[in-house]
This record gives structure tokens, sequence and C-alpha cells, in this order.
């Protein structure tokens, strides 16, 4: 009979290795690393250009793409910046000095999504509205994790919020043909599926699946339902 008490654990990779070769992976892959990252993204003159940390079209935030600085970013218009690591936390709201084991699994993650050749620039520069900087985005994945179009949100001053959708394959604003479903990958191995309006209704629901309960349509309390998962999206994507 084998013993597997006994077996010494896999060597742990020590954390400055491991930075510096994820590092190398996203700088040998920036450009498709950051189209993944921001689809709403453009390169000019050896930069990568985009409106914000969030991935708004514009092009105030660069991202030097070669050279001594690639990966080096600036944002003009908040006048913050850093290097690539940085700006994977910033996009998804981790602090790098309070949890970078965090970011270094975002960045992996990221460099495992792009794709070898980055993806053919769009012909025309995709339109602008003075809306401001993004507060808030969705991105739209299919039941394989691929991105089928990003939702943003803005809260321009003395206005209305508004949503911008872009869809990925056609690299252009405009929402997607045929129109998704918010959370393919969560919906795929769910044994019930409850639909909601907006984006951010989900993870509330999420939360309450979570601790073992959640009200029904007539606001009645269920609980046990280990496999429920919440589907939707905003109704600039003709979702309901």
């Amino acid at each position: 009979m084998l013993d597997f008490n006994d077996t010494a654990p896999a060597p742990e990779i020590p954390a400055s290795e491991r930075r510096e070769a994820v590092r190398a992976a996203l700088l040998s892959r920036l450009e498709a690393v950051l189209f993944t990252l921001f689809p709403a993204g453009r390169t000019r003159r050896g930069k990568f250009v985009i409106g914000d940390v969030l991935g708004s079209p514009g092009d105030s935030l660069e991202v030097v793409l070669i050279g001594d600085k690639a990966g080096l970013w600036t944002d003009r218009a908040e006048g913050s910046g850093g290097d690539v690591f940085h700006l994977i936390g910033a996009h998804f709201g981790v602090d790098v000095h309070g949890d970078f084991a965090r970011v270094l699994d975002l960045a992996e993650d990221l460099v495992g999504r792009a794709p070898t050749a980055p993806p053919r620039k769009a012909a025309k520069k995709a339109p602008v509205d003075d809306l401001g900087p993004a507060t808030a985005k969705w991105d739209y994945l299919d039941a394989q994790g691929r991105l089928i179009a990003v939702v943003y949100r803005y809260d321009p001053p003395g206005r209305k919020k508004e949503f911008r959708p872009w869809d990925a394959k056609r690299r252009k604003m405009a929402p997607p043909e045929p129109r998704p479903l918010y959370n393919q990958p969560g919906i795929q191995d769910a044994a019930q599926v409850v639909l909601v309006e907006g984006e951010k209704v989900r993870p509330g629901l999420d939360r309450a699946r979570d601790r073992g309960h959640h009200r029904d349509a007539r606001g009645e309390c269920a609980r046990g339902q280990d496999r429920l998962v919440a589907a939707g999206g905003q109704g600039r994507l003709g979702l309901a």
C-alpha cells in the first residue's frame, strides 16, 4: 500500500521570482493583454490609449508598448500612473501594496486569456461622448469565458445615468447581435436561473444565495438553493 502522507509538497516559487516571471509574460504579450483588459482601446505611435482604468473609450490614459519603459502608464486626466501591475490592480479595484498576491493571480489570468497575436485595429476611431469617466463596467462572457461585450455606466454631473455597450467582436460602440444574457459561465452549471434587471443586481442575489436563502417573485423566502444563479443585463443590450 502506498502512503502519500509523507509525500513532500511541491516547492513554492519565491515571490520575487514569480513576480518577475509574470512581468516578463505580461510585457512579451503586452498589446494583446491590454486589448483583453480594455476592448475599447487603440494603439497609437507606440502606445496603447484608453479613456481610464475602467476601460472607457478615450485617450487620457496611455501605456508605453515598446522600449525600456514598456508597461508604464499615465492617466493625464487623473494624474495617476505606475507599472503594469498597478494598472491591473486599478482596473480590478485591488490594492497593489495591500494584496499583491491577488494582483499576480489576475495578471496570470490575463496572460492566459490574451490571444497570441493582438486583435486587428479598428479602421475608425470609436465615438466618445462627453460623459466623463466611466463609473462602472460589466463584462459579458460566453459560456466558455470569452468576451462578448462590455457595458459602461456613466454618471455625468447634473444628468441621468447613461450606459454605452461595446461589441467586442465588431470592436465598436454598439450592442452585440444577438443580445446576450449576463453571467453565462454561471448559468451553464446552474440548477435554477433567476432573471433580474440590471447587472449590478446579480451580486446581491448571489450573496443571498451564499447565505442560504433568496426571495422569490412573491417576496417569499426560499432556502437551500445551493445552485441558484442570477442572470440579467441592462435594457441597453435589450435584456430584462
